[in-house]
């Protein structure tokens, strides 16, 4: 390639001539060009992008005078430098001309971003124009071989913010989405793809800067989640499907949702239902390329690990309704023909989806609100004949069968009729401990888990028996959504549960509660696994556990209940079951009579199965800890976002307000 080609377009370049860029680059692309044509050219790509010219330009009042020539400058180099980059060879030298020219370099992205991109009265074409190569020049800073710069780059001033801001106004204007069908040159660098190359860099050094990612938002973190949305909805219903940009969108939805005001607002805008329809969507996907198929699996793999994440972040049950009712099941019994596609096939990449499968979505059928849609979707995938589908020798089969285990033997129970039930209400003050059937006393208008039969034992609990400590607490996770209120149908269908499974076990319960050395026989029921486990022993074999920092109140209530069944003169069972609840699992205490829980028990032969002396019935919420498979991966930044919501404020505190 002759120099005198070179030096002919350079001339051109220094008229103003913006067409001389594009020629530049087209040569500095050709095979034959060599490291110092190279250095030639980008040399003068540089020289325009000076500070000369940028206080020629901010000097220049005519509108019509635009900086197509800087524009596309930064589009230039973002086409040219990676290529030098990866050689060992030329490397230094590339980067060092490039970092010495940062300085100008961000002057003229800051420049083109607020007086062009930003400005409406600015021709739209020019806009568009200017967004793309500024964002194809900080693309760049996806390449690894970048080492210090890429830290420079970052920590310049705005450039996060801008980028982020840029990323946003593809979601308010639509005219600004890269597209390959208009005029404009194509994008070389998507924003989802930088940002989540950035976030992942960001990670591993954990240099986090959550106010410059919020300051185009406002520091609304609801502003982020919208956007995050707002992309990976628009771009899984184009035609053709852009598989690389799904992948990005949930990849950089998913580092994002580190922050808890990025979490929240994403649960609460329904991503657990986007996600669900890109496995959904991507399952349907037929690509006629060989190349996208493992695309299309790693778009699904990508989801499963959200959903795995976050599905019981608060106390779960919300998000593990949402991916039911938008078609999670069938959506994963239809995933096997891609598993193959991904280099861990069975492993790795799919751990997410059996997990969810055979462990996370079953164990919440305990509640009454999430079986309902389970059932309904149970039918649907029979009708459809998906399960027949399975291989049965796979991983995906073996999930399958926990699932339908456990969900068909619930569906039974599910179907009973709730007008024989007796469920059990007790006065929480441990003073007085009355209790009696459903309705017979009022409940707590703070935490909405205990019961009180007087005014008078709810004051005397809250000044004397830790009601006020737990109370409070209960308020402030709900105020902040950590957990939300359980229905009265889910409260009695755990009871129905729980009374099924004594019922099951209770030949051995009776052998031990016979016996004079284990009274009171103590059941232990965990319903946070899957299969379910079941202990049954003594008050000394089996002491209350160490549930979370906050369960002073649980053993305290435990203790009450020992001391009841011990002095009892018929044979009790203390019951104690855990129940799966995220961050917020739940406790339910219970004092019952044997006879009740053997399977030959009849009521209409009970002489008086009203009688609840020696009863008690309790449930108690955990605080938890934050939970979250991506907590794992960020373990100091998820520390100090965690203590930092530690420190908020309590909520509001209805406290002796009432009962409800």
């Amino acid at each position: 390639m002759a120099t005198l080609e070179i030096n002919k377009a350079i001339e051109e370049l220094t008229n103003g001539s913006s067409d001389a860029v594009t020629a530049l680059t087209l040569l500095a692309l050709k095979d034959g060009c060599t490291f110092m044509q190279f250095h030639l050219i980008s040399s003068a790509i540089y020289d325009v992008l000076d500070a000369t010219h940028l206080q020629r330009a901010k000097k220049n009042k005519d509108p019509s005078a635009l900086p197509l020539q800087q524009a596309m400058g930064l589009r230039s180099l973002a086409s040219t430098v990676p290529e030098w980059i990866t050689r060992k060879t030329y490397a230094a030298r590339t980067l060092s001309a490039l970092s010495s020219r940062w300085p100008a370099l961000h002057d003229w992205i800051m420049y083109l971003k607020t007086e062009y991109v930003d400005q409406d009265k600015i021709d739209i074409g020019f806009r568009i124009v200017a967004k793309r190569c500024i964002i194809d020049f900080l693309g760049l800073c996806r390449s690894n071989s970048l080492g210090e710069l890429f830290h420079t780059v970052m920590a310049s001033p705005d450039i996060i913010a801008t980028v982020f801001s840029l990323w946003r106004l593809e979601t308010q204007d639509r005219r600004f989405s890269p597209c390959l069908d208009d005029e404009l040159p194509p994008p070389i660098f998507n924003i989802p793809a930088i940002l989540d190359s950035w976030m992942c860099s960001f990670s591993q050094d954990e240099r986090w800067n959550w106010p410059e990612i919020l300051r185009p938002f406002n520091g609304d973190g609801a502003g982020v989640a919208t956007t995050a949305l707002d992309h990976l909805q628009h771009d899984i219903a184009q035609t053709p499907v852009d598989y690389d940009r799904i992948i990005w969108d949930i990849h950089l939805m998913t580092t994002l949702s580190v922050n808890d005001k990025i979490r929240s607002p994403l649960l609460d805008q329904k991503s657990m239902t986007a996600v669900t329809n890109v496995i959904t969507v991507m399952v349907a996907q037929r690509p006629a390329a060989n190349k996208h198929r493992p695309l299309v699996a790693k778009c699904i793999s990508y989801a499963c690990w959200y959903i795995r994440a976050y599905v019981e972040a608060t106390d779960g049950l919300p998000w593990v309704t949402q991916v039911v009712e938008a078609g999670i099941l069938p959506a994963m019994l239809s995933a096997e023909p891609w598993m193959k596609y991904l280099k861990d096939k069975d492993e790795e990449d799919w751990e997410p989806l059996f997990l969810l499968l055979g462990q996370l979505i079953p164990k919440y059928s305990i509640f009454r609100s999430v079986l309902r849609p389970m059932v309904k979707s149970l039918r649907a995938m029979d009708v459809a004949g998906l399960p027949s589908k399975i291989n049965r020798d796979g991983l995906l089969f073996k999930a399958w069968g926990m699932f339908e285990k456990v969900v068909r033997n619930r569906t039974g129970l599910f179907e009973w009729d709730e007008g024989d039930e007796t469920h059990i209400e007790s006065c929480q003050n441990a003073q007085c401990s009355k209790s009696g059937p459903a309705g017979s006393f009022k409940r707590c208008a703070g935490c909405l888990h205990v019961h009180y039969c007087s005014r008078e034992c709810q004051t005397y609990d809250w000044k004397n028996g830790g009601h006020q400590k737990y109370c409070r607490g209960i308020q402030a996770r709900r105020a902040n959504g950590t957990i939300t209120r359980l229905s009265t149908r889910d409260l009695r269908f755990i009871d129905r549960v729980i009374a099924h499974d004594l019922a099951f076990f209770s030949e051995r319960i009776n052998e031990l509660a016979t016996t004079d050395e284990i009274r009171p026989v103590v059941v232990e029921l965990d319903y946070t696994d899957i299969p379910m486990k079941i202990g049954v022993g003594s008050v000394h074999s089996m002491p209350a556990p160490e549930t979370c920092q906050c369960d002073a109140s649980m053993h305290q209530k435990w203790d009450h209940m020992v001391e009841l069944a011990q002095k009892s003169s018929a044979n009790r069972v203390l019951v104690r079951a855990f129940i799966p609840g995220g961050t917020s699992p739940k406790v339910k205490l219970q004092v019952v009579p044997l006879k009740r829980i053997l399977r030959d028990y009849d009521p209409a032969n009970d002489e008086d199965p009203q009688v609840f002396d020696d009863t008690f019935d309790h449930l108690y919420s955990c605080a938890g800890l934050s939970f979250g498979l991506i907590d794992s991966a960020f373990p100091e930044e998820t520390m100090r976002l965690m203590k930092d919501r530690e420190g908020a404020a309590d909520g509001e505190d209805k406290g002796l307000d009432g009962l409800d």
